[in-house]
């Protein structure tokens, strides 16, 4: 049964980036947030601890590789996602107006889809969007949250056998002595456990900003396919239009150009914003499932849960970006097909120039730009390729 913000039947405008506003409100960087001064105060703190968490992590880790491989793994595997969800969150602060911007126009065409068809689009990708982002946000919290466990069931172990607990954070983290020890310990603890949670919602908010923002701009392209396949559809076989229809048609095409300009340029501002974010992910992807699957390998236990938990995490992640960019593209080439199925050659010379122009720039599909490559599915079989072969290299090693 699933919860009722994750049925079809939830307010569509309340489905509008519902989980990356829930996160990103949490931690105080969403774009439409009112920006007081206990907010910017509350957005520094989170900042500042993950910022340090990523300091003390690469730390311990770097310290531990000439002394105890196994633990210098499990210091650096999340030091990674770390560091990217840091990236993420500045990236988000960096890009607030143009990621306000962009949200409200957004929202402002796609509420203008109203038939009956359009409505289902709408329905079925935001709602597509809300329960891809609520996996991945469970995802990430069940990470986060195994890392604490394990830790607090090795010391209640410990414990049970007669042995002292070790006052460590759950993240393999450096600190000074005097703030692992009693009676400041439980508060640090807490500090690395709440870190775990910033990143976390970092990166569900960035990951749910680029796969929403694909979602609702495919609703856009194919409802703007619908409007240009009924506009050219002709009721009765003619060859030629009156001269009062055909200037209504043109207009109307040219209204349609004017919606498909406009789509264009938000999905390339779109792509000025997720470019650092979707770069990062997508170069450190491989080499964070990698060292995941490396991490199961040298651990039991419960260490081998932790990271299988992670690596769907990072999984889902790398899914989400390759599915959003999948819909625009396969939307974008929808949207030619279907111009060029439709009765275009029934009309006037005039529209017919305009139809076969709207053909050939639908053609020049619309992609979410990142260097060296672009997100789809395919791409997400060359990352999964490329980590079979990290992890076969380094069992070789090991």
């Amino acid at each position: 049964m699933w919860p009722r913000f994750l049925t079809r039947s939830f307010p569509m405008n309340r489905h509008y980036f519902l989980v990356p506003k829930f996160v990103l409100t949490l931690i105080g960087i969403y774009p439409e947030q009112e920006r007081s001064w206990p907010v910017r105060a509350w957005s520094f703190f989170n900042f500042f601890i993950l910022a340090y968490g990523c300091y003390a992590e690469a730390a311990y880790g770097i310290l531990q590789i000439p002394n105890n491989i196994v633990l210098a793994m499990d210091a650096l595997c999340p030091v990674a996602s770390s560091i990217l969800s840091l990236l993420k969150m500045s990236a988000i602060w960096y890009y607030r107006d143009e990621l306000k911007f962009l949200i409200q126009r957004v929202r402002t065409l796609t509420e203008q889809q109203q038939s009956d068809r359009k409505l289902e689009y709408k329905r079925r990708c935001y709602t597509l969007a809300t329960r891809l982002t609520f996996f991945l946000l469970c995802c990430g919290f069940c990470t986060s949250t195994s890392y604490s466990v394990r830790h607090l069931v090795d010391n209640m172990l410990r414990r049970a056998h007669g042995l002292d607990w070790i006052y460590e954070t759950p993240f393999k983290m450096i600190f000074p002595e005097p703030l692992l020890r009693l009676p400041l310990y439980p508060l640090i603890y807490a500090l690395v456990h709440w870190h775990g949670y910033i990143t976390v919602a970092c990166f569900v908010g960035a990951d749910g900003f680029f796969l929403g923002f694909c979602l609702y701009l495919s609703v856009l392209l194919n409802s703007l396919r619908d409007d240009v396949v009924d506009l050219l559809a002709v009721k009765s076989i003619q060859t030629e239009s009156t001269a009062w229809k055909d200037e209504r048609i043109v207009r109307k095409l040219e209204r349609l150009v004017d919606r498909h300009n406009e789509i264009a340029v938000l999905t390339e501002r779109l792509s000025g914003v997720m470019v650092e974010i979707t770069l990062g992910h997508f170069v450190t992807s491989s080499l964070i499932i990698g060292s995941s699957v490396v991490d199961m390998l040298l651990f039991s236990g419960a260490g081998i849960i932790v990271y299988l938990v992670y690596t769907c995490a990072v999984v889902m992640e790398v899914f989400l970006y390759c599915l959003g960019g999948t819909f625009i593209t396969e939307a974008c080439l929808d949207l030619a097909r279907s111009t060029f199925a439709s009765q275009w050659y029934c009309h006037s010379v005039r529209v017919q120039k305009m139809t076969l122009l709207m053909l050939a720039r639908s053609q020049r599909v619309l992609i979410v730009k990142v260097p060296f490559f672009s997100p789809s599915l395919e791409t997400l079989t060359s990352i999964l390729r490329f980590t079979g072969s990290l992890i076969a290299l380094a069992t070789s090693v090991i």
